[in-house]
């Protein structure tokens, strides 16, 4: 078993568990090779196993209430766990799309998967962030009528960002930062690989299939779980748009979802959209430090929220989807 505990040491999944913790799994596991076309797992069947990928991809296929079937592909990482993990039917279809090796484990080794120190953290977020794919993004229309989209952030859009054309100015990131560095991959990591409960991110993108353009999140302080500081950053050439009013008020309707009943909020002083979108609710700014400074707020209500913003009732859906998907 310790060939078995070295390779899956050597996933990404696993990275940085020790081998030894990884035996009691790896005695579990079963070897599987599935070739082209194999169909590992479908929709809506019960879930009795799961499955590692350790070379290969396959194609997840999920059909949803209305039809519409939405496909990403995967490779080395984890299937079939998010139906064990909610007890749950299976939420998609997996099949092989080129020769796929792995291991297979029951329930017995789903047990010993979840005794891996911090793993079942990492699983539940990994679980959520793929859940977060499959639901369809929210079409809405900037100020100026360009057709956008809101949807939850999911972790490609650390590539999308970090490697776009969209341009962000180092003012707007020193705004958003606070310093004059540009975020480095581990910030940016943080930033979009998420839980969606003690950090929640909506991002808006220029067609379903477009870039990053905008982002707005909460950040749950630990200490204090019914507040949470929030952030926004909207790409120059968006700006001025109405793009920040709707990522507040998405943002108001998730955290009201989470439980979150307060808003804090740092900004430098000179930054007048941010201050301006507060405003509106009577935020009370406070000088916090040198040409910086805060206000907390209640969340509000959706009718309460400043300016018409349209599709609050499917932003509350898709935010309860994600938030609570494993409760």
């Amino acid at each position: 078993m310790t060939a078995v505990a070295t390779e899956l040491g050597s996933l990404p999944v696993f990275a940085g568990i020790p081998t030894h913790e990884l035996s009691a799994l790896a005695a579990e596991l079963t070897p599987v090779h599935a070739p082209v076309g194999e169909e590992l797992m479908h929709q809506g069947e019960r879930a009795l196993s799961f499955f590692i990928i350790a070379a290969g991809e396959v194609e997840v296929q999920h059909t949803d209430s209305e039809g519409q079937t939405l496909v990403a592909f995967l490779s080395e990482g984890l299937i079939g766990e998010i139906a064990l993990l909610r007890d749950a039917p299976r939420t998609a279809t997996v099949v092989a799309t080129d020769d796929v090796f792995g291991y297979v484990g029951q329930e017995e080794a789903f047990q010993r998967l979840l005794e891996i120190p911090g793993i079942a953290s990492q699983l539940v977020r990994t679980a959520r962030q793929r859940l977060a794919a499959f639901i369809t993004p929210i079409g809405f229309e900037a100020r100026d009528g360009t057709d956008l989209m809101l949807r939850p952030v999911l972790p490609g859009d650390t590539q999308r960002v970090a490697h776009g054309h969209v341009m962000f100015s180092p003012e707007t990131l020193y705004r958003r930062f606070l310093s004059v560095r540009t975020p480095t991959a581990t910030v940016l990591a943080y930033l979009f690989e998420v839980d969606y409960v003690d950090h929640f991110v909506w991002v808006v993108t220029d067609g379903e299939d477009g870039p990053v353009i905008a982002d707005g999140r909460f950040v749950r302080d630990q200490d204090d779980p019914a507040n949470a500081e929030i952030a926004f950053t909207v790409a120059d050439e968006y700006q001025g748009r109405g793009i920040g009013s709707m990522l507040f008020a998405a943002l108001a309707v998730a955290a009201r979802v989470d439980g979150i009943t307060r808003f804090h909020a740092r900004v430098l002083a000179d930054n007048l959209p941010a201050r301006a979108l507060l405003d509106r609710l009577d935020a009370p700014w406070i000088r916090e430090e040198p040409g910086i400074v805060a206000a907390t707020i209640q969340v509000p209500e959706p009718a309460k929220l400043p300016g018409k913003i349209n599709h609050l009732k499917e932003i509350e859906n898709v935010a309860r989807q994600v938030i609570r998907a494993f409760e």
